[in-house]
């Protein structure tokens, strides 16, 4: 897996981080610069599995890393293991801070080192008709939880949302306090469909927030040996998003028993792949659907969301 060359290479983005801190600091807009949210809007397209493995993999590569759960089935608590032990507060205290405008704080601190939760879950399952009864009185709900996450922001080198696919206000919330989106998707028609719903969607944030922007799509589940089903989506993809966004290189090939196992116990797919002995690791490092081969599928998305945001960056 490499994972000493992997942090080695993270952690001299992080020192460019830290450097500019002043800089990111001096406007919400800044302060939230590092903030990137996984959303479509179609179930099932893995918007909590790449979530918290870039997360995860961001975190043991020397970023101080805040990973926020806005979705009331709270399923990234099974990924990362805290819903087993019961550390998650099902979303109280993220639905709290957004009805009383307080900061958000860790309700999980160093569940991996280096990374923070604020857990999802049941209690944000009345959340958005409460929201929604707001937002026919006001705007301004779209704009709650970037003034909640704003003063705890400058604390993390990267934020991650992950976001529930068929709450459309809980997404406006999450899209009013983002900087960057990355759009994973399966390859078929039906989960591309909810790429132009999501388009939508954030052409409504800009409203609130003028700066987001695509930072790309991922291919989720796929065969990576398919080129002409990739050759394919690509194009559906870039007709749902009129070209805003690319194609990202990264694929997440199909998982199978991979992700049900990870979940099972609580860990993510690069911490799976670590737990593998060396024998049946060497075995399995290139054979489509293991641990190992998923691990790196996951590793080289991370370093490319990691790497095109800085990129990016440096480019304004």
């Amino acid at each position: 897996m490499h994972h000493g060359l992997w942090r080695a290479t993270l952690a001299s983005r992080e020192t460019t981080r830290r450097e500019g801190e002043a800089v990111v600091t001096e406007s919400m807009t800044k302060e939230l610069n590092r903030v990137v949210t996984f959303a479509n809007c179609k179930g099932g397209t893995g918007a909590t599995s790449t979530a918290v493995n870039v997360a995860g993999l961001a975190a043991e590569g020397g970023w101080r890393t805040l990973f926020i759960d806005l979705d009331p089935h709270g399923n990234a608590g099974h990924d990362l293991g805290y819903y087993w032990d019961g550390r998650g507060d099902s979303g109280k205290l993220l639905r709290s801070a957004l009805v009383t405008g307080s900061a958000l704080v860790p309700v999980i601190p160093d569940v991996r080192p280096g990374l923070d939760v604020i857990s999802g879950g049941e209690a944000l399952d009345d959340w958005e008709s409460e929201i929604t009864g707001r937002a026919h009185r006001s705007r301004h709900h779209q704009s709650l939880l970037a003034e909640a996450l704003a003063p705890i922001a400058p604390d993390y080198d990267l934020i991650v949302l992950d976001t529930p696919s068929t709450r459309p206000t809980l997404i406006q919330l999450a899209l009013g306090a983002t900087r960057w989106i990355v759009v994973p998707t399966r390859a078929d028609r039906a989960s591309i469909e909810g790429l132009r719903v999501l388009s939508r969607q954030i052409e409504t944030a800009r409203d609130v927030n003028p700066d987001i922007e695509l930072l790309g799509v991922v291919l989720f589940d796929v065969a990576t040996s398919d080129k002409a089903v990739s050759r394919n989506a690509a194009s559906d993809i870039e007709s749902a998003l009129n070209g805003a966004a690319p194609l990202l290189k990264a694929v997440i090939q199909h998982a199978g028993s991979c992700a049900v196992k990870a979940r099972e116990k609580g860990g993510l797919i690069h911490e799976l792949a670590d737990q593998a002995d060396d024998a049946e690791q060497l075995s399995e490092e290139h054979r489509p659907g293991s641990a190992s081969a998923l691990a790196e599928d996951y590793v080289t998305l991370s370093q490319e969301v990691l790497q095109r945001i800085q990129d990016l960056e440096h480019a304004r």
